[in-house]
Formats: C-alpha cells, structure tokens, sequence
C-alpha cells in the first residue's frame, strides 16, 4: 500500500501533459496558454487530476485548471514577476555577445526570405544556419549562410564573443560555388532586458582577399514596456561611411516568441534605399 501511494504521488507531480506531450516538473517555471488567448506564468509548485498550483512573484499563489489550457512552456521570469526577454542573443541580424543557454532552439523568419535556426549547443557555444528560401526556390541557387558563437562571461554586466558568419552560393547563376566569411567580435554591456554591443568583423571571399578594412557593428537593446523592446543596429562597411546599413525595429515579445517590425536602410556610395522589414521569431 505504502508503494502505491508513492507512486500516485510520483504520477500526479510528474506527469505527461497529454496537450503539449511536455513533462512539467514542480519547481521548474512555465507559461500558461488559456485557450481563451491570455497566459499566465509562474514557478509550478503541484499538480493535480484537476489543477495545476503554481506560484508568480509579483500575483502570489495560483491555480489553473487542466482543461483550459490549450499550451504549456518552460520560461523564465523577472524578479518581479514578469516573463524574461525570450530573444536575448540577438538582434534582428547581429549578435550580442550574450550566450544562447544550452538546449535553447530559435527559429526565426524575416520577410518570408531569410529564415534561421539558432541552437545553444552549451553554455558558451551556439551554432545556427541561415538561409534565402525564396532566391534558393526561384533561381535555381543554394544560398546558405551558417554561423557560430562563443560568448565569454566576464560579470553580470560584461560579456564577450568570437565568432563567425559564413556564405555559400551553389549553383548555375554562379558557375561555381562560392563562398566567404565574416569573423567577428562582440563586446555587449548591460543585460537581457537593456543592453548595447560593438564589435568588429573582417569580410574574405573564398577565393580572393581580405576585405582592406574591417567592419563596424554597434547595437543594441532595451525593454520599455512589459511586451516591446526597441533595438537598433549599424553597420560600417570597411570602416566606410558611404557604405553602411541600418537597421530599427520594434519588438514585440511574447513568453515563447517575439514579431519585429522596423526598417533598414542600406547606402552604398551614391545609392541609397530602405527596406521594410517583418520578422517572426519562435523559441522551442
């Protein structure tokens, strides 16, 4: 008797949740989808047949009950009871030199055309691929831009990162494949929430030479209001201010997710033109 009343209780504080196929475990902090579109977040403290009981900083105790919740995801909350930045590591392109956690996985769409898939690998490493879907359908060519990042922790305020963007063009447009890269690194001040980032990078083609400068890249972020986050970026094209890119947008974030909505304005010599920008962004 006493061994099923050990595993009942086992069963009922960690269980399969049959509408996420999710284990949630007492302790661990979630995000409640309620089928009526809110959500509601907090440490999980029991479960029950009926309820879950779990605990928000800032509202107390709660409980929801089971058969209204239509979605359930592990998070992080704030000190004061509201969900943390979910797209910390990077702006809209650029990185910041804040590590992606291990086990994290980002999918990100930007106007239909570039989508990427981020992963933290461990607690420094993060690696990613990106790619141009429709240029790749419609001209027949490969266009593939991996990534990778290695972000050192010097204080809570301070962090570093090495790293990498490369390019691959494969097919017949091109002749051949090519290729080239971009290492960089970051330096980014502040945290999740509000922070600001500059770095450097130096552009090779595959098969030619360095670029004869080097790249600027400042940026960076922050929080001001519970669901939107401005950030901003730059780019000065071998140190030459005739050639540069800009980039703003508007993010609003979710628990699990975030949409940006913003602008980039690219210069290159005499010409100049702005491109509007839409992206989608889904944490896992």
């Amino acid at each position: 008797m006493k061994k099923a009343i050990i595993l009942l209780y086992f069963f009922s504080s960690y269980q399969l949740v049959a509408q996420t196929n999710k284990l949630v475990l007492p302790g661990k902090t979630y995000n409640f989808e309620i089928k009526d579109g809110t959500n509601r977040s907090g440490r999980l403290d029991s479960v029950t047949a009926e309820y879950y009981y779990f605990y928000n900083p800032a509202m107390g105790p709660d409980r929801i009950r089971k058969m209204g919740v239509s979605k359930i995801k592990e998070i992080q909350l704030a000190k004061d009871g509201t969900f943390a930045n979910p797209h910390y590591s990077r702006y809209l392109f650029g990185p910041s030199a804040l590590p992606q956690a291990k086990g994290e996985v980002y999918f990100n769409n930007l106007d239909f055309e570039y989508n990427t898939i981020q992963v933290g690998v461990t607690e420094n490493l993060s690696v990613g691929v990106g790619g141009l879907l429709l240029t790749s359908l419609f001209s027949g060519n490969a266009v593939l831009l991996p990534n990778f990042k290695y972000a050192i922790k010097i204080n809570e305020q301070s962090h570093i990162a090495l790293g990498g963007l490369f390019l691959f063009l494969s097919g017949k447009s091109f002749g051949s494949n090519e290729s080239a890269a971009l290492p960089f690194m970051v330096y980014t001040y502040g945290n999740a929430e509000r922070n600001i980032s500059v770095g450097a990078g130096w552009a090779h083609a595959g098969r030619g030479d360095w670029a004869p400068k080097p790249t600027g890249y400042v940026a960076g972020m922050k929080r001001f209001a519970r669901n939107w986050v401005f950030q901003g970026e730059a780019y000065l094209l071998s140190n030459n201010t005739d050639n540069t890119i800009y980039i703003a947008t508007f993010r609003n974030v979710r628990p699990t997710s975030s949409w940006d909505f913003g602008v980039t304005r690219v210069k290159s010599g005499t010409v100049s033109f702005a491109i509007p920008l839409i992206g989608y962004t889904l944490k896992f």
